[in-house]
């Protein structure tokens, strides 16, 4: 396995694939109102079941390929660096394209947050907050900059996670006989 084929194209090619269809998916999401929303439990598991099912299927698939062309070797610790490393290409892509959808193509999509996350703490029986009286630590949870921030935090917890079972799936080491 010392003359392994390089990864770069692999990575590339598969965290491009992953960064738009998280954007698609995202877009989508945002814009049906689906993402967010804290009236639907249904709808919040389905979305999060969707995310991790396209972040499995991407890491499989690009490992997959690496494989193939190494020969059909594939040793475990470079399988989860090409989940990684494909995981933070889509998570970077995947956060810029989210922060761009808020602060430019639908601004309010924050306050629609906070508007269903305080109906939802009234009909709990809860008082909601008067947004001015928040701290300042807050209020920076509730801008686009952070939201893209823990957009990219998760999805590279989501590649360490995956990667290591993807990894193990797909390993594959030379076969010796003794």
């Amino acid at each position: 396995m010392e003359n392994s084929a390089p990864i770069s194209e692999t990575v590339k090619k598969w965290g491009l694939i992953y960064g738009l269809i998280g954007i698609i998916y995202t877009y989508i999401t945002a814009m049906l109102g689906l993402q967010g929303n804290s009236s639907s439990i249904a709808s919040g598991i389905i979305s999060f079941l969707l995310t991790v099912g396209i972040a499995f299927t991407i890491y499989f698939l690009a490992t997959k390929e690496y494989r193939t062309e190494n020969s059909g070797l594939l040793a475990f610790g470079k399988a989860f660096v090409i989940c990684l490393l494909v995981g933070l290409l889509g998570g970077v892509l995947r956060s810029v394209g989210f922060y761009l959808y808020m602060k430019f193509i639908d601004p309010t999509y924050v306050d629609s947050i906070i508007e269903a996350q305080m109906q939802a703490q009234e009909q709990m029986g809860g008082t909601a907050p008067d947004p001015d009286s928040l701290p300042a630590f807050m209020k920076f949870m509730q801008t686009p900059e952070f939201f893209a921030v823990s957009t990219f935090i998760s999805a590279i917890f989501g590649a360490i996670i995956l990667g290591l079972i993807v990894a193990a799936i797909n390993q594959k080491k030379e076969d010796f006989s003794y």
